[in-house]
């Protein structure tokens, strides 16, 4: 098992000390415009990296290869093992901090925990609930502690650091080593089993007391550590010494491999043992998931596959755990067994592979014009828009992310412009968004030379694009991708809606696609990206911190509406460029980040959030790797707490509509929570999410405030006021209605459905709802009925 050694350290001229920044923030305090600033003279490019030739083609734009002078990137230095230095390295991961840091922290793979140390790697199965006001964003902390009752090591061995040496869609390989001794082990998200191989020493596991042996069968032992069972699996006919002390060590025989299970809580101690002994030795060796959007079933299959050796006997299936997100949704046949988890309780299969199927949620590219408003009044907010700058800079910044939200606001007012007769505004909005990203996708400043802000550079080091000006470190940590980029392919899509020459791959497209890669790249053999960058394909939902955030509590998302705002612009994308990869993607994606939100964000069902003294709260607005925090990165005000995971509101977002009784209790809520009637954080947020419950209160409340109310950046009058006038001709969204169709959706209000859908295509289509209605859509439009 010798093998040739070494850390990536490629572009080491550039390399940065990486601070501590806040993943998941969308907060209107954001760093000075030029945060991505060094000092001067610091990190600064060299004069070789200044010509034409660091500047790449895409259609008619262009990046950049080297980058801009005195910006921030991610570290030059890499904890990855040459076999895999030469691909894009995985980033926002569940267990991405092993590729920034020497030990990296605590992994948080569900039901398990673990830690590698110099020691070893600890290991724990923590299952009861606790809050603190020591989170990692402040006070009101749900989490499980991070507790561990042993540490896999090798006899004598003090390891130097960790190397990543292979992943799955869902799974890590890494190796401890130190001079001569190394301690291979493969973690899987929802595995209770931690698979290790060791060369150059006995393996130990030491424990604090020693462990209650309650199962001895040679080469396999049922121990208790602190009320917590695990079996312990060692190759046949190798056995262990030490039982009835705190260490105990096991030379391995000749296989060198090894496995721990964690058992589960309520089983019965014998056969449980039996069952996972069964399995210990088909050791997981990779992870890959696969997704269908079968649209005439309106629904999204996915299959989620484990690859396994067997170390010894011929076994290929493994025990894993489901989320809930996944047991909910699949009729494969149950072991019986089951664990609590942050995201609430896991059952376990036996099984090789396992598919589930989730209804898609559908979604709109905008809402139709169903008339329920005064058209003359959309079109003064609407031509109040138009005559402003109508993409301007945010007081506090002018990044990507602010950006980002100034297109979406242009964007949504495109349609709104055409409702309101006013097709000279709706031109106008286009031509600034495609203005305006043109001048981001452009990597020279007009004279020859390579800008150095409002550009993208490729940083080969890590696989992926940067843009600048940032901020809320997604230079130096690789944060919030999807948000960012969300907003530019949204507005992108919106054009290609409007312009389908402009989109095309040889014009602008392909430098929206480069965007949709870094973000979520479906092509596992991508030389130039990460699989799904942002995306945990077996938790079901987005991670925003790019290296885990170097937190012991894991990595985090607070902002699951504005990850689902992504894959929907990725989805529309697709659909308005021909793409079926790219919209099949998209399906997939949205259906399952949606699904996700409502399970651990929104806690639809009541149960999945803790249970505990001290948590009232029935929604979540930041989901950890341990746990949930009630706050958010920047304010603890109501609003802020509850919009942003509503924000940014629009057709992709009728998923908050779908139970009327939950929006209305969470509108409650946040009323309690808050100033009642006065809200002034975001006002039209909430406003907008009351239409979903109550349209007739949103208007009233609307109303009442006029002109009076500061307007989120995102934002627009004429969409607030369009938006609740339309739900209130409208209604709810129906959630048991889908469509054959990806831009479909039904409405229920008072006992009448309504039919919506828009056609990206050619020619006329018929849209056939799951209830039977059939919809005539003309092309390149929007029909009701």
């Amino acid at each position: 098992m010798n093998r040739q050694w070494s850390r990536r350290q490629l572009l080491a001229s550039s390399t940065v000390a990486s601070s501590i920044a806040l993943a998941g923030c969308s907060s209107d305090s954001d760093e000075s415009p030029d945060e991505n600033e060094t000092s001067p003279g610091e990190n600064d490019e060299s004069p070789a990296g200044s010509g034409a030739d660091d500047v790449v083609a895409v259609g008619e734009g262009s990046y950049r290869t080297t980058r801009p002078k005195s910006k921030q990137e991610p570290p030059s230095e890499v904890y990855v093992a040459n076999e895999r230095s030469d691909d894009p390295i995985p980033t926002n991961d569940w267990w991405s901090t092993l590729v920034w840091s020497q030990f990296g922290e605590t992994l948080w793979s569900h039901p398990i925990v673990t830690d590698p140390e110099p020691a070893g790697l600890r290991i724990g199965r923590p299952d009861e609930w606790e809050l603190t006001d020591e989170g990692p964003a402040g006070p009101e902390f749900a989490r499980f502690p991070p507790a561990f009752e042993m540490t896999l090591g090798v006899e004598g061995a003090q390891f130097d650091e960790t190397l990543v040496t292979d992943w799955g869609d869902w799974s890590v390989s890494f190796a401890l080593r130190d001079e001569s001794v190394t301690a291979d082990v493969t973690l899987v998200k929802g595995s209770p089993y931690v698979f290790a191989e060791v060369d150059g020493g006995p393996a130990t596991l030491s424990f604090d007391t020693a462990p209650d042996v309650w199962a001895d069968h040679g080469a396999t032992l049922g121990v208790t550590v602190d009320g917590t069972r695990y079996g312990l699996f060692a190759p046949s006919g190798a056995s262990w010494s030490g039982v009835g002390t705190d260490t105990l060590t096991n030379d391995l025989g000749d296989g060198g491999y090894l496995s721990v299970a964690a058992l589960p809580p309520s089983a019965s101690w014998e056969s449980a043992l039996e069952t996972f002994a069964e399995h210990a030795h088909a050791h997981v060796v990779d992870t890959t998931v696969d997704w269908e959007y079968d649209r005439s079933a309106g629904e999204v299959r996915t299959t989620y596959s484990f690859d396994t050796e067997s170390r010894e006997g011929d076994v290929s299936k493994t025990v894993a755990g489901l989320y809930p997100h996944q047991h909910k949704y699949t009729d494969a046949d149950r072991l019986g067994h089951a664990y609590p988890s942050p995201r609430g309780r896991m059952e376990t299969i036996v099984a090789d592979s396992v598919s589930i199927a989730q209804p898609f949620p559908g979604l709109l590219p905008y809402l139709p014009d169903v008339g329920g408003f005064d058209r003359d009044r959309l079109r003064s907010y609407v031509r109040a828009e138009a005559d402003k700058q109508i993409v301007r800079a945010h007081p506090e910044g002018n990044g990507v992310y602010w950006r980002g939200k100034n297109y979406n606001r242009a964007a949504e007012l495109v349609p709104l412009a055409r409702h309101a007769g006013a097709a000279d505004a709706a031109d106008e909005f286009l031509d600034a968004l495609r203005s305006d990203l043109e001048a981001w996708f452009s990597a020279e400043d007009g004279s020859g030379t390579p800008a150095n802000a409002r550009v993208f550079y490729y940083n080969d080091t890590w696989g992926t694009v940067i843009g600048y000006p940032a901020g809320f470190g997604a230079t130096e940590n690789l944060n919030d991708h999807h948000f960012h980029y969300g907003y530019f392919v949204g507005a992108a899509a919106t054009i290609a809606r409007n312009d389908p020459n402009w989109a095309a791959e040889s014009a602008w497209g392909g430098m929206v696609d480069l965007l949709v890669r870094d973000f979520a790249c479906p092509d596992r053999d991508d030389d130039m990206f990460p699989f799904l960058r942002t995306f945990d394909p077996y938790e079901g939902h987005s991670w925003a911190g790019g290296d885990s955030g170097g937190f012991a509590a894991g990595n985090n998302q607070e902002s699951s509406s504005e990850a689902i705002n992504a894959y929907a612009a990725l989805l529309e994308w697709g659909e308005y460029t021909d793409d079926d990869e790219l919209r099949d993607l998209g399906a997939f994606l949205y259906t399952q980040e949606v699904i996700a939100a409502r399970e651990y964000w929104f806690d639809v069902d009541d149960e999945n959030l803790p249970e505990l003294e001290g948590w009232s709260h029935e929604y979540a607005p930041m989901v950890w790797g341990n746990g949930y925090h009630f706050t958010t990165w920047w304010t603890d005000n109501p609003e802020a707490i509850y919009g942003i995971n509503w924000l940014p509101i629009g057709g992709h977002s009728l998923y908050l509509g779908h139970d009327e009784a939950y929006a209305d209790r969470t509108f409650g809520r946040l009323a309690d929570a808050g100033e009642g009637a006065a809200f002034s954080y975001w006002p039209d947020q909430i406003w907008k999410y009351r239409a979903f419950s109550d349209p007739a209160d949103a208007a009233a409340r609307f109303e009442a405030r006029g002109e009076e109310y500061q307007v989120e950046f995102g934002d627009s009058r004429a969409h607030t006021y369009h938006w609740i006038s339309t739900l209130r001709a409208l209604g709810s969204p129906e959630q048991s209605i889908t469509a054959d169709h990806a831009l479909a959706a039904a409405f229920e209000n008072e006992g009448e459905l309504t039919y919506v859908a828009y056609n990206t295509g050619d020619e006329r289509r018929t849209v056939t709802f799951s209830d039977g209605t059939e919809l005539v859509v003309d092309p390149g439009a929007m029909a009701t009925r």
